[in-house]
């Protein structure tokens, strides 16, 4: 099986199904950034410390396996300097169709979060990377590319998943409240 071919697919499919990680923040939350008023989700349920961050006006910022219209649209109004990159295009135009109706400045770039070849070694100060590494077979290559083009004394902030919740139906859980 090609994973990246696969997941790829999904999250694509995941966008038309209006999953809750590919739903484009609001123009709300847009002027709330650029107020300086921000916070940012690598997991379902809590926002990052903001004192996890760097300064992030005039940031270079990496929104690793991260498009989708959420944390690279609120980081660039907020004053940094965006980089979205994804292996899905319809997550991408998420990120796109914000950056448009808000007037911001993001690149969207599509690829494999194992290979960041295209960017030069210690290119970013901040990389915001949510839980993406459930989709690759090695997480080794991935870690490898973020340290390479992390800036010295720069920043990763990444969140994770415990793998126990696939033991469990998702959606009955959900439905039912019951594992």
């Amino acid at each position: 099986m090609d994973i990246r071919t696969h997941n790829r697919t999904a999250w694509d499919k995941q966008v038309e199904n209006e999953n809750q990680w590919t739903l484009p923040v609001s123009a709300e939350v847009i002027e709330a950034a650029r107020q300086g008023n921000w916070d940012v989700l690598l997991t379902p349920s809590k926002p990052v410390p903001q004192e996890w961050f760097p300064p992030v006006v005039g940031a270079d910022v990496l929104c690793l396996a991260s498009g989708g219209g959420q944390q690279g649209p609120v980081l660039a109004a907020a004053g940094a300097n965006v980089t979205v990159f994804d292996n899905a295009p319809k997550q991408l135009e998420q990120d796109r169709s914000v950056a448009e109706r808000e007037s911001l400045v993001i690149k969207t770039v599509e690829g494999d979060m194992a290979d960041l070849s295209m960017f030069a070694n210690s290119s970013f100060d901040l990389i915001i990377h949510p839980v993406s590494n459930i989709f690759v077979p090695d997480v080794n290559p991935v870690w490898a590319e973020a340290f390479r083009i992390l800036r010295p004394g720069g920043a990763l902030l990444s969140g994770f998943m415990n793998p126990a919740l696939f033991l469990f139906d998702h959606d009955e859980t959900m439905r039912t409240g019951v594992l």
